[in-house]
């Protein structure tokens, strides 16, 4: 009860501070003051969300991929290159430049987070128009909430400075634009003329109640119309003002004046007629939109569209669309193309389900893996496997991670086709949903196991819904079971080493003692040197047999030895100099090879206790401490655990 006490006081007293900004007045000379105090209260479009973003965290770092957005962290993922040009965007128009005067359209494959990039941006504006440094001021009454240095004309004596330069001196703020018709006519009718009089309120953005947030789709062509963009006469208001010339008697509730000083989204851009995109091709240019039997009326809007790969092929190809094609600022946002990003996405979607379930440590890795597989392109002498851990931050093969930006260069449609986030997660959902236990009237039917979605499952789930799609060509969907085959090639490996690493109790312990031994015989071998013997003070030669025996493990051929060996000891000694902990995988090749040796030398213990249908007390005894320790230390249920074994099981009597 406490609390609940608690809850309605603070909601009390949210909702009187919001009614006492609401209510509370100012006028010019107070609102000039505060401008001049903070120059940002009177930002335009561009500039407020440009300090949204710059609030939100984000700096030019100095590095190849420009700025870090983490303004949109926890929310798109993956898409550093999409984000950073769009930060651009909002930097250079912010200060002014010519792109402020451009429609920004994101273009690309579908589900491909153009539409959640929009919302971030819309839900951002919200709250930070909710915040001291993001406030906006409007004249009160205004439909389209404008700035109330727009009071200030833009007329002068001749010869003498307009009020407006004098207001830029004094300020430092430049006005643009000019009252709206229904302002221009309050300001003579109510006020006199008199422009100190006419109150200014603090406004706050919503979408819900389209203030300075629009957002526009196109619709069935024989229903649609430019008013509502622009608004039109309203019928009923034109019976009591008596004429279509009075802006009272107009419907103000197009999106050009709910969006004025925000950011108005535009849903599949490219699918709206020719009439309508000339709209916005005025708006963006001009920064005005025309209603009939009313000249150019002043809009100050971020117009941010979206659309499809298709549609913007199709579109920019036409040459009749060469307007459309200059007033376009274009940002690709393809597929995500990193499995850690992807895991993301599909962890975040996951957490969004109202029930509780849980999640097998790979499973979400698995799908990740064989949805990533589908978006990539063919690169000489890379597989796809292999391409997918280098884009991961992982070398492997030959391949160095400072190739990335000639391989990249050659992939050029890289992550514009493939398998779609929604496809993953639609199939996920029903395979966690086959294991649910739907609740009746008196609660749920019975009380069985915590539901869980396994990497089996996850595999089976995605293979199925490639083979039942009908959205899917034949020749598409057999390169994309391909791909889920030999992604399975790859899991299988890793659910194995999930295995093996749980028989190992201290296996840290163990991996660290064998790279210790391997780095002594190395560095011997490489300074022709003697080893010590630590039991007998001995010396002797370096074990070539446990050299090899672990570098084989990840196929380093005899003529490739003295290679690896150099640059193991090479890179190893960077590290140290860096002053980093040691540890047996903190270089990765070697790490590999670690565990492998290791993994060898238990194959037949794993394969015999997993393998038993009916353990003995021991084998029983040791299954129930690997289920231990994949619980405790790697983060399954006992029942993705028990099928883990069960799947290895398997998979080691092949």
């Amino acid at each position: 009860m406490e609390t609940e006490t608690e809850l309605f006081a603070q909601f009390r007293k949210a909702t009187m501070q919001r009614r006492q900004e609401q209510d509370r007045t100012i006028h010019l000379e107070e609102y000039v003051e505060l401008v001049r105090g903070c120059p940002t209260v009177a930002d335009r479009a561009h500039a407020r969300l440009f300090r949204m973003l710059e609030a939100g965290g984000f700096v030019p770092d100095g590095v190849s991929e420009g700025v870090r957005a983490s303004f949109f962290d926890g929310e798109i993922f993956g898409l550093s290159q999409p984000l950073d040009e769009l930060v651009e965007y909002f930097r250079t128009a912010a200060r002014g430049h010519p792109t402020r005067r451009r429609i920004l359209l994101l273009w690309g494959p579908p589900g491909g987070a153009k539409s959640s990039i929009a919302t971030c941006l819309k839900r951002g504006l919200e709250a930070w128009s909710r915040t001291d440094a993001g406030a906006v001021y409007a004249l009160e009454g205004c439909p389209m909430h404008e700035e109330p240095l727009h009071l200030f004309p833009s007329e002068s004596e001749p010869g003498a400075p307009s009020l407006r330069e004098q207001l830029k001196a004094y300020t430092g703020v430049e006005v643009e634009g000019g009252l709206c018709p229904v302002c221009a006519l309050r300001l003579e009718t109510e006020f006199g003329g008199d422009p100190e009089r006419f109150p200014i309120v603090r406004v706050q953005f919503s979408e819900s109640r389209r203030v300075g947030i629009g957002t526009f789709a196109p619709s069935d062509p024989k229903s649609m119309s430019t008013e509502q963009l622009t608004g039109g006469v309203n019928f009923k208001l034109l019976e009591t003002y008596g004429s279509d010339d009075d802006p009272r008697a107009l419907d103000w509730a197009g999106e050009f004046s709910k969006a004025n000083r925000g950011v108005l989204e535009c849903i599949e851009f490219l699918k709206n007629p020719k009439e309508f995109l000339v709209e916005f091709l005025t708006l963006s240019q001009e920064r005005q939109f025309k209603v009939p039997k009313f000249g150019f009326i002043d809009a100050d809007i971020v117009l941010l569209a979206h659309t499809n790969e298709s549609e913007f092929r199709q579109r920019m190809a036409d040459p009749t669309n060469e307007a459309l094609r200059s007033r376009l600022y274009t940002i690709p946002v393809p597929y995500n193309v990193r499995l850690t990003d992807e895991a993301r996405i599909y962890a975040k979607l996951l957490a969004q389900s109202d029930h509780d379930f849980h999640v097998d440590p790979n499973a979400i890795e698995a799908a990740s893996a064989i949805a990533v597989l589908t978006r990539l392109t063919p690169y000489p002498n890379l597989s796809p496997v292999e391409k997918l851990h280098l884009y991961d931050g992982k070398e492997t093969g030959e391949f160095k991670l400072n190739q990335l930006p000639e391989i990249r260069k050659q992939s050029a449609r890289e992550g514009l086709e493939g398998i779609d986030p929604r496809f993953v997660i639609d199939a996920l959902s029903r395979a966690v949903a086959e294991t649910e236990t739907i609740p009746g009237p008196d609660g749920p039917a019975a009380d069985g196991p915590r539901p869980c979605l396994t990497t089996v499952m996850a595999i089976r789930a995605l293979r199925q819904s490639i083979e039942r799609s009908h959205q899917i060509g034949d020749d598409t969907k057999k390169a994309y079971l391909a791909l889920l085959t030999e992604a399975r090639q790859e899991i299988d490996r890793q659910l194995k080493d999930e295995v093996r690493k749980a028989f190992v109790p201290a296996f840290a312990d163990t991996a660290q003692h064998l790279l210790e031994n391997y780095l002594n015989h190395c560095e011997a071998y490489c300074g022709k040197e003697k080893v010590t013997d630590p039991i007998t003070g001995e010396e002797r030669d370096p074990d070539e047999k446990l050299l090899r025996g672990v570098e084989e493990m990840i196929g380093v051929s005899e003529n490739a030895k003295d290679g690896f060996r150099s640059g193991v000891l090479m890179r190893i000694g960077m590290w140290l100099r860096k002053g980093r902990p040691l540890a047996y995988n903190s270089d990765e090749q070697l790490g590999r090879a670690i565990e492998a040796y290791l993994f060898e030398e238990m194959k037949d213990i794993v394969r015999i206790t997993v393998s038993k249908r009916s353990p003995d007390t021991q084998h029983a005894e040791r299954l129930n401490e690997v289920i231990k320790v994949l619980c405790d230390q790697r983060g399954y249920c006992p029942r993705c655990a028990s099928d883990l074994l069960d799947y290895v099981g398997a998979l080691l009597n092949r």
